[in-house]
């Protein structure tokens, strides 16, 4: 099974365009898509913004590339720039069948391979705080503020940021929860693995990724973990890719005029892994 994975496209035309033509010169049977797909939209009005954004351009496209690759399925999770509202219309799509909703929850199987995927993230000075949880129980409390999107009244409120990360699990008793997957079996968590040579930005001199998702992958040992999220990273360590334990994780990065993605078949990932800008390291 031939993969193609990508992240953190945040809506820009030219990286769908080129994402447009990588799958119709590649021809993958799996299209994985990492989280940050669209456009943040606006606090004012998501429904307007975000989610007609999925629900106007996203889907439309997703359909033209099945019916030009009619053996191509389209996998994605969220990330820390969506909202709750933009999850649900794309629940609604994966009902459809147009797309697969990875979750950690439910296992999704496809051409004898297991997927689990994880959308949240720790805390980020971004302001949409609907996909952020703390990492860790004892971690402090976000100092910046946020908006949250209300169901009920379906409108964008202010986070009350203390019941925001302390009312809900953080993010290791989320994996804890995560439903068991059979051998050979892949993670798709938009946050990457703590200290790694995928969680690293320019301007910082520590690494910024989750621990709660490193030691899922240490204890649960998929074959691969894909992730986005921290775009520059492997700029700036040199690499896309890393092991914790036997696991191959992998992190693209994202750049604003060129598009990062990563090919390989899901039966040989090490040996037959490819990027579309840098060279394996």
């Amino acid at each position: 099974m031939r993969i193609c994975f990508t992240s953190d496209l945040h809506g820009a035309p030219r990286l769908y365009e080129q994402l447009d033509e990588l799958l119709r010169v590649e021809t993958p049977d799996l299209l994985i898509l990492g989280g940050d797909l669209f456009p943040d939209g606006t606090r004012e009005d998501p429904l307007g913004t975000q989610v007609a954004y999925i629900e106007h351009v996203f889907i439309p496209r997703v359909v033209v590339w099945r019916t030009l690759q009619p053996r191509l399925t389209v996998a994605c999770c969220g990330g820390n720039h969506d909202w709750l509202c933009g999850w649900d219309a794309l629940e609604a799509q994966h009902n459809t069948g147009r797309i697969v909703l990875l979750q950690h929850r439910r296992v999704w199987t496809h051409r004898g391979v297991d997927f689990l995927g994880y959308s949240l993230t720790p805390p980020t000075p971004h302001w949409v705080k609907d996909f952020e949880r703390l990492d860790l129980p004892q971690d402090p409390v976000p100092v910046f503020g946020g908006v949250v999107w209300d169901p009920d009244q379906r409108v964008a409120r202010p986070a009350d940021m203390a019941e925001h990360f302390c009312g809900r699990h953080a993010i290791v008793h989320d994996l804890a929860q995560a439903v068991p997957a059979a051998a050979p079996w892949i993670l798709v968590a938009h946050c990457p693995p703590h200290d790694t040579k995928l969680d690293r930005l320019p301007d910082l001199p520590h690494p910024i990724g989750s621990r709660a998702v490193r030691q899922f992958i240490a204890d649960r040992q998929p074959l691969v973990s894909l992730h986005g999220h921290i775009h520059e990273s492997p700029a700036v360590s040199g690499s896309f890719s890393d092991r914790v334990g036997q696991t191959l994780c992998i992190n693209p990065g994202q750049g604003h005029e060129q598009l990062h993605a990563v090919l390989f078949d899901a039966e040989r990932p090490a040996e037959t892994l490819r990027h579309t800008v840098f060279q394996r390291v």
